[in-house]
């Protein structure tokens, strides 16, 4: 009887240690996919946060094969809103998907997409998008290492170079978007002058926290 008490509390404890082992494995798992400084003050310049951050769902995560997604809204010193996403693939680069599929597979309507420099420092994508009399105007680029560019072709061959290095590249993917038909915003130019501006201000925080 004493054996059988000791064999069952022995099972007991095997299945407990093994349950514990797993859940610890399943938040490794997540831990993983979160970066724990994938994070943008409240403040850039003159730029400030308005409201909580947005939880994006669990579909968008499902989809985007990450946890690590950071959507904030902040206004410019003029008061216009930008919505600022920043999506951490960390080594899952295929996370990256071209904003231009989501959008309309949302039911917006590109009406011009090219690519600029912003300032001195970087080249990125530019869209201008509609739906109905909705129009916005987006800037998004990547992020391998501490190299920018709007290049998905270029993200793809820096990810690479560092593959072929042996290295542990990890890739982000940065989206500012502004209404265009919003009160205050006269046109395309001044909404890419505002993105512009706060793009160029992002870059030293994006380039610090995000690795």
């Amino acid at each position: 009887m004493k054996h059988y008490i000791i064999g069952i509390v022995a099972m007991a404890l095997t299945a407990t240690l093994h349950l514990g082992i797993t859940h610890a494995q399943d938040r490794a798992a997540m831990s993983s996919l979160k970066n724990p400084n994938l994070n943008l003050p409240a403040r850039i310049g003159q730029y400030r946060q308005i409201g909580e951050d947005i939880d994006p769902g669990d579909e968008v995560r499902r989809i985007l094969e990450t946890s690590s997604i950071l959507m904030r809204h902040y206004v410019t010193p003029s008061g216009l809103p930008v919505l600022v996403t920043v999506v951490y693939a960390g080594q899952k680069r295929r996370s990256l998907h071209f904003p231009e599929v989501c959008l309309v597979g949302q039911g917006w309507e590109v009406e011009r997409a090219y690519a600029a420099p912003v300032g001195m420092e970087f080249r990125a994508k530019r869209l201008v998008i509609f739906q109905g009399n909705r129009k916005e105007a987006i800037l998004y680029w990547f992020k391998t290492g501490d190299t920018f560019t709007g290049s998905s072709f270029v993200n793809a061959l820096l990810w690479g170079r560092e593959q072929l290095r042996f290295g542990t590249p990890t890739s982000t993917m940065i989206k500012l978007s502004m209404p265009v038909t919003a009160a205050g915003i006269q046109g395309e130019d001044q909404a890419f002058a505002a993105l512009d501006d706060l793009a160029l201000r992002m870059a030293p925080f994006l380039r610090e926290n995000i690795k």
